[in-house]
């Protein structure tokens, strides 16, 4: 099994976990898994192709977030209780680690390197979760709008 595959699996394992810790409702632990090893597959992908750890957990949480209010309307259930569990892999725990390491060491070139790869990372996280909800909101806006068009064009005119 190659690296990334073991890395995919152990981010939806990651995500498991935290479901269950947090009590996740049984019948949607095994699509808050998915969105987790999800995240981190596209992760993977987008570091692969760009080395932009800024770009990789922007789009890894675009596409978590896209697949919570999917999986939230095919559920009826609400959107976080897949999209925080799946977030959980993109979280910056190893650089925020490696970057107070550095500073309780002394190591400022490190500090610098660490603490901005954490801090691209959850900007890229924050960036991409607002960019997908906008997104979603505006699709739901535009649906809402077309039925309501919809509507007001069956309805013949006349007395109210």
């Amino acid at each position: 099994m190659g690296e990334g595959a073991i890395q995919i699996l152990c981010g939806g394992l990651g995500t498991l976990a935290y479901a269950l810790f947090f009590h996740v409702r049984p019948r949607h632990l095994l699509l808050a898994t998915l969105g987790g090893a999800l995240s981190w597959l596209l992760y993977l992908l987008v570091l692969a192709w760009d080395g932009n750890v800024f770009l990789s957990a922007l789009v890894a949480s675009m596409g978590v977030c896209l697949w919570s209010e999917g999986m939230a309307r095919v559920r009826k259930a609400p959107a976080n209780i897949f999209m925080i569990p799946g977030i959980i892999p993109l979280l910056p725990g190893g650089a925020l680690y490696y970057t107070m390491s550095a500073l309780i060491g002394g190591d400022m070139d490190t500090v610098m390197l660490k603490g901005k790869e954490t801090g691209l990372m959850a900007l890229g996280i924050v960036v991409g979760i607002l960019v997908a909800s906008e997104l979603v909101r505006m699709i739901l806006w535009a649906e809402i709008r077309r039925k309501k068009m919809l509507r007001s064009r069956r309805t013949p005119p006349g007395p109210r």
